[in-house]
């Protein structure tokens, strides 16, 4: 079931249990925060007081971590802007990089089920960006692809060829950009043709596509464990549905108030603020309390 909303935080950090009830969480040493409507604002401003909360929980050595779906170096600038000296969990936990370069994992998709994307994006109508070393790979420049870098705000690489594109690696990640109604159709349809690989959508007109396995909270766990923290220790917030695993896998997992249905059902805790006023809420509520 999902998490309440207003309660006391003393109270509601003793109320919330781990692995179906064992122990009560404690309070957490890590603090990992997805980036687009949950960290920023929908105009991708991080506001100051939302980076003063973050700031005062590392002060009392919080460990501090982004997860999104975003590319590295679209993350990169805020995770600097944060102080964060640490890592960066991105693409959805494909790539997880510190701030300083050294890639602690990357997991792409495997060639043959890329290949077999490119064919699928075509038949289906859907437009596809591929991402090679970090740089985003696409056919053409249309509607759907400047949609997507309003938000990423990054410089696309421009193709004659994706299938030929793909000789050059594999790609971390794949991504599907359609309109909603389309995307809702073809969500299931995806996931059953394509079983082995992690299938999610994480704003209405995206598609998130990576190897199997493969998630946030996968990658979330292993950050933790480098830094040696147990995940119980671990708060998350989240809005998205590629949240939802990462909300149902930390101790204290916290959908904002703009969160999706299903980013709400994960949480142990649903915020009354929405994007980074939720943020700031959760970390004076269950860290800074």
């Amino acid at each position: 079931m999902g998490g309440g909303v207003g309660v006391d935080p003393a109270e509601h950090r003793e109320r919330l249990l781990v692995h179906g009830g064992e122990k009560p969480v404690s309070r957490p040493k890590l603090i990992a925060v997805d980036l687009d409507d949950t960290l920023l604002e929908a105009d991708l401003t991080l506001l100051d007081e939302t980076a003063a909360a973050l700031a005062e929980a590392k002060a009392r050595g919080v460990k501090l971590v982004l997860a999104t779906g975003r590319m590295f170096r679209s993350a990169l600038p805020y995770a600097r802007r944060l102080g964060i000296d640490g890592y960066l969990i991105t693409y959805n936990g494909a790539l997880v990089r510190s701030v300083d370069g050294e890639t602690f994992w990357h997991k792409p998709v495997p060639a043959h089920h890329a290949r077999a994307l490119v064919d699928f994006a075509r038949r289906a109508d859907l437009r596809l960006n591929l991402y090679l070393d970090d740089t985003l790979v696409v056919d053409e420049v249309d509607e759907r692809v400047e949609y997507y870098l309003t938000i990423a705000q990054v410089e696309p690489e421009v193709v004659d060829d994706l299938m030929q594109a793909l000789e050059r690696g594999e790609p971390t990640k794949c991504l599907l950009v359609g309109e909603p109604g389309q995307v809702a159709e073809l969500l299931p349809r995806m996931q059953a043709a394509f079983p082995d690989l992690q299938i999610s959508r994480s704003k209405p007109r995206f598609i998130e596509v990576t190897r199997r396995g493969i998630r946030k909270d996968v990658a979330l766990a292993a950050v933790a464990e480098r830094f040696g923290i147990r995940m119980e220790d671990v708060m998350a917030v989240g809005d998205g549905d590629n949240d939802a695993a990462m909300l149902a896998g930390a101790g204290i997992g916290v959908a904002v108030a703009n969160a999706s249905a299903k980013a709400k059902e994960a949480a142990a805790y649903v915020a009354a603020g929405a994007r980074g006023a939720g943020v700031v809420e959760a970390v004076r509520r269950f860290v800074l309390a």
